[in-house]
């Protein structure tokens, strides 16, 4: 009977502690984001292209900074707007520096930047252009598809087990202290 008790009193502890504890965390420091949102959005030699053609808007040489539950990217803009005729954009040149932010937020397997706006702007043309009809182009440009990195993780780990991930969840996404915090709860299932 008192082993009976004490194994009861174990299955109990065990069940509580499972409970109450998360399974993974990736933390992403600043350079992480850095690298992530290079990777990401400034995929054309360095330059993140809002509108192509002869009239065109692209952001350049961008910076990350996370505090405040948000995710802040400074970035030169660099555009001319305005009508386009044969071969040129017969309109007006800007290049201003500007910082974007959003907060990260799940979706299923992603995080991605949502409530985005302009935080700052070096002149009121510039914020006019970018709140009008530039910023609706980057709530999908940067997003982070936890699920697929722990599934090239698990692939990489050049171990004799095949391991899949059966199910995914992210609990929460933080972005303070300059760090990206991501916590999920997944289900590895190893053949």
């Amino acid at each position: 009977m008192n082993r009976l008790l004490k194994f009861i009193g174990l299955l109990t502890w065990m069940a509580i502690g499972a409970a109450s504890s998360q399974a993974a965390e990736i933390v992403l420091e600043h350079s992480a984001v850095d690298k992530l949102l290079a990777q990401a959005m400034f995929k054309n030699a360095g330059r993140f292209d809002l509108r192509r053609g002869a009239c065109y808007a692209y952001l350049e040489n961008p910076s990350v900074e996370l505090k405040e539950g948000r995710i802040r990217i400074r970035s030169h803009l660099v555009a001319r707007f305005g009508v386009e005729s044969p071969g040129s954009c017969i309109g007006v040149g800007l290049a201003s520096w500007t910082v974007v932010s959003g907060r990260p937020v799940s979706n299923g397997g992603v995080v991605r930047l949502e409530n985005l706006h302009v935080d700052n702007v070096d002149d009121d043309t510039t914020r006019m252009v970018l709140e009008s009809g530039l910023l609706p182009a980057l709530p999908r440009a940067i997003e982070l598809d936890v699920m697929k990195a722990v599934r090239d993780m698990l692939q990489d780990s050049g171990g004799q087990l095949q391991a899949t991930v059966d199910s995914f969840q992210i609990d929460s996404v933080s972005a303070a202290d300059d760090r990206l915090s991501v916590r999920f709860d997944f289900k590895l299932v190893a053949k």
